[in-house]
């Protein structure tokens, strides 16, 4: 009797082990999943915002990449563990698919171009209150949309997260503009960052604060 009540235990023992492994996998699989349907964003944000998964924009003191997605009710910034879970490796993978979906955006964006009173082009303005905005300076893409109308080289203003402001890079008046961007980033309910961004061969680099006197 004491033999086969031991069996019975073993038995009740791997039947528990097997399922909390069964489970396991399942939930392994379940978050491979969401982050397959998830509209992954590669946020660009104030460092104040202090957002749980963060990167460094090369040259910004004030300014972070951040990673999000679209949630039912708009923008969720992942957390920590959620960000581990769905990413195996890392920032490097949730970028590449983040560029993805900011790529797509990009081809649909109708650029208005503003000239000045010698009609000639002094910025083009970039207006859309999708989230994934503010990503698309990051993409190659971006460069190129402008390279013909205004360089090679390209200054960007993020003021908030529906508005990209794009100057040449060798010959502009951005500093005219300096209050506008103040007054657009202070009252903006999703402010993106005061940070002067210059974008060439390179990549992006934030080389000023329009905020600074």
């Amino acid at each position: 009797m004491r033999y086969f009540r031991s069996f019975s235990f073993i038995l009740i023992s791997l039947f528990f082990v097997w399922v909390s492994h069964a489970d396991d996998k399942t939930g392994v699989k379940d978050a491979n999943l969401e982050s397959k349907k998830q509209k992954h964003l590669l946020l660009i944000e104030p460092r104040s915002m202090r957002s749980p998964v963060s990167m460094i924009i090369p040259g910004a003191r004030n300014t972070v990449y951040s990673a999000g997605y679209m949630g039912s009710l708009g923008v969720i910034h992942y957390k920590a563990e959620e960000f581990r879970r769905n990413f195996k490796y890392g920032w490097k993978q949730f970028r590449k698919e983040a560029l993805k979906n900011a790529a797509k955006h990009l081809e649909k964006i109708n650029p208005l171009m503003i000239k000045n009173s010698e009609n000639q082009i002094e910025y083009a303005l970039i207006q859309s209150k999708n989230p994934l905005t503010p990503s698309t300076v990051i993409l190659p893409q971006f460069r190129e949309k402008f390279r013909d109308l205004l360089g090679t080289e390209l200054l960007v203003i993020l003021p908030n997260r529906s508005t990209i402001i794009v100057f040449s890079g060798s010959e502009n008046n951005l500093n005219l503009y300096q209050k506008t961007f103040i007054n657009m980033y202070k009252d903006s309910i999703y402010p993106v960052s005061r940070e002067i961004f210059r974008i060439n061969g390179s990549g992006i680099r934030a080389i000023g604060d329009y905020g600074v006197k």
